[in-house]
């Protein structure tokens, strides 16, 4: 004879164990397959980058297709965001010049494929606004346009100390410049700080004593300034630190004592204002990176019927003798 044991479950476990049942039932039955071609989703836009400046010596021009969140795996853009067939024009009044889709050789011997022609055809003046237009071959069109600011020269550079930041156990103190310029009154103005740091060790036994390091500015946006509510000031930089490749135990030395030469370079860009919002937008998503509660930040876009960024600028360059 079978016995039979009734288990008594209180009336609220079994009120949430039903509930639970009902909402696992819901959640399974949300997913369904859905067909891209449902979601309405744009297709891949002309993505164009390109910077004007009276230094250049080359005019360049970085042309791609956007990329779909979702899209056919065999879409014929997703074989290269690279578009190599456009044409590309950069105008000013009643001069143009074509850009071709070349090898071209950038600062530091780097090649890259890129659209471009000499400087020479179109010289890039000050004050001036040039027009960029890109057509592609399956008749896709962006256009865009920007005005070369004014150059403002650096007034000067500053070698400074800190002597309470530790780097390591063995430096206790930390050489930095400044840099400083006048901004124009009455109008509005956006800077990009940067330069380099050029030395010779102060040592006998190394391999090689002389190198070239980047300065980097400790400021909020990395160099990047606007004369908003400072108009008409004297700016300055934040601290850019002086940083090279040394031999064990010159750590200790004062800065006279380690190096035998020393020197740096500030380059003060003006830039247009695309060319500032768009630096600046880009600044805000990599502090938000990895941030699952992050704001998203959208990049701003001057391209009519594209993406991307046309913007001008213009470099003044202070170099400085520190020992």
């Amino acid at each position: 004879m079978a016995h039979f044991i009734r288990l008594y479950i209180p009336f609220p476990l079994r009120i949430v164990s039903l509930i639970g049942l009902i909402l696992f039932s819901g959640c399974t039955g949300l997913r369904n397959e859905v067909d891209p071609s449902e979601l309405g989703v744009d297709p891949p836009k002309l993505v164009v980058s390109c910077f004007l400046s009276p230094q250049d010596v080359a005019l360049t021009a970085n042309v791609t297709r956007s990329r779909t969140v979702v899209g056919d795996s065999i879409s014929q853009y997703l074989s290269g965001t690279s578009v190599s067939n456009a044409t590309v024009m950069l105008s000013e009044g009643d001069r143009s010049v074509q850009l071709l889709y070349k090898n071209t050789l950038f600062p530091g011997d780097s090649v890259r494929l890129y659209y471009s022609a000499d400087a020479k055809l179109l010289p890039i003046i000050a004050g001036h606004t040039y027009k960029l237009t890109v057509t592609t071959a399956d008749r896709q069109k962006a256009t865009s346009t920007c005005t070369i600011p004014y150059a403002v020269k650096p007034t000067s550079v500053k070698l400074d100390s800190n002597a309470n930041a530790i780097l390591n156990r063995n430096q206790n103190q930390r050489y930095f410049v400044r840099a400083s310029w006048q901004d124009p009154g009455g109008q509005t103005n956006f800077y990009q700080v940067s330069g380099n740091f050029q030395y010779v060790v102060n040592c006998s036994n190394c391999s090689r004593t002389d190198g070239t390091s980047n300065l980097s500015f400790d400021d909020d946006n990395r160099g990047l300034f606007s004369d908003e509510g400072i108009d008409g000031t004297t700016m300055v930089s934040g601290r850019a630190y002086l940083t090279s490749s040394q031999s064990p135990g010159s750590q200790d030395l004062n800065f006279y004592q380690r190096y035998r030469l020393a020197s740096v370079s500030i380059n003060l860009m003006t830039v247009s204002e695309p060319y500032y919002r768009y630096r600046e937008a880009i600044i805000r998503q990599n502090r938000s990176r990895n941030n699952p509660f992050a704001e998203p930040v959208l990049i701003p876009s001057n391209i009519d019927g594209g993406l991307g960024c046309f913007a001008g600028y213009n470099n003044s360059i202070l170099s400085l003798r520190l020992r």
